[in-house]
């Protein structure tokens, strides 16, 4: 676990006077099982938790008021991104159960403190949304803090995290990270909305645009995209950029294709903006089919070039003569006389 002491469950909640250590703590290592381990992956998790006991034995906790200035390091700054997401998310997630009791028959009690009030509904459904938005908030800080250091020259913790299916970089995707996408459909750069758009972006790409320009092809541009192909080495600089513009094209008609898709869609005409931006796209890598070499081959919109029939000469085939006099058929011409 990640959150053990009641000074830094009281760091997130201001206001809070929770004073019982365990309590919670069954409801808080269900929620990084079902919420946590997903976003690190197991690898990772398990190397955290890790990090955790070790800073504890060392400063007593991980907030602020345990650590501050030069003892701030990389480590104390990953397990205080998931410290949030884990109380937050148990907060929300558990309302109803927080502010109810059974007794001692059974039956359910409303749950009350001395000196304090009991919390009208509205309070407790906007606490409620505050933790919600909160545990959100932080899961897309944690994903952006591992994205910043997975790109780094000497990453601390992608490698462990690559098990993760919230690994910044998908290899398979026209969009390989949340920045990419949101260059074509406003996702606020969330990467949690974006891993979470995951299924309905893959669904896009198999029914609508790998049927449309071929597999092999499909899969040369998502290879590209990822950089398993290295444009560097493979491609002229002219070529590179037809492939990335017939990328931007194909990523324009994903876009709308998946915009059809959202439950809270804006514009109406995606589907048949999607329809004329995979046409056009199309037309694009038609126009351009040689730079894209062996992969267009087995491609339905591939036009091969025209077959040239060769022709076939007799081996001892000689041009006829048209001025030779002892031709059977000769051309009339001045000076020359008719043999017939």
């Amino acid at each position: 676990m990640i959150v053990t002491n009641t000074e830094e469950l009281n760091a997130y909640l201001p206001s809070s006077v929770y004073q019982y250590n365990d309590s919670l703590l069954t409801l808080m290592l269900k929620t990084e099982e079902n919420v946590l381990v997903p976003i690190l992956g197991r690898k990772l998790y398990d190397r955290v938790c890790g990090i955790y006991e070790e800073l504890l034995q060392n400063f007593g906790g991980v907030t602020a008021s345990f650590i501050q200035g030069a003892d701030v390091t990389s480590d104390v700054r990953l397990v205080r991104l998931c410290q949030p997401v884990v109380i937050y998310m148990t907060l929300a997630r558990n309302t109803g159960l927080l502010n109810v009791s059974l007794n001692e028959g059974g039956g359910m009690n409303q749950l009350t403190t001395n000196g304090f009030e009991r919390p009208d509904k509205e309070s407790v459904n906007r606490f409620e949304r505050d933790a919600f938005f909160n545990g959100r908030r932080g899961i897309d800080d944690l994903l952006v803090f591992l994205e910043e250091d997975a790109r780094s020259e000497k990453p601390l913790y992608a490698e462990d995290w690559r098990t993760s299916r919230y690994f910044y970089k998908q290899g398979d995707m026209l969009f390989t990270t949340a920045i990419e996408m949101n260059r074509y459909l406003n996702i606020d750069e969330s990467r949690e909305k974006y891993i979470s758009m995951l299924p309905d972006i893959r669904y896009c790409q198999n029914a609508y645009i790998a049927p449309a320009i071929g597999e092999d092809l499909f899969t040369a541009f998502t290879d590209f995209c990822s950089g398993k192909k290295n444009p560097d080495t493979e491609l002229t600089e002219d070529s590179r950029k037809i492939w990335w513009k017939a990328i931007d094209k194909l990523r324009m008609a994903l876009a709308l294709y998946v915009e059809a898709r959202r439950p809270e869609k804006q514009r109406r005409y995606s589907e048949n903006e999607a329809s004329l931006a995979i046409h056009q796209a199309k037309e694009y890598i038609s126009r351009h089919q040689d730079a894209f070499g062996d992969a267009i081959l087995d491609s339905p919109i591939y036009t091969p070039p025209p077959k040239v029939k060769p022709e076939t000469v007799p081996d001892n085939y000689k041009p006829y003569d048209d001025s030779d006099p002892t031709n059977a058929i000769m051309v009339l011409r001045p000076g020359f006389p008719n043999r017939h």
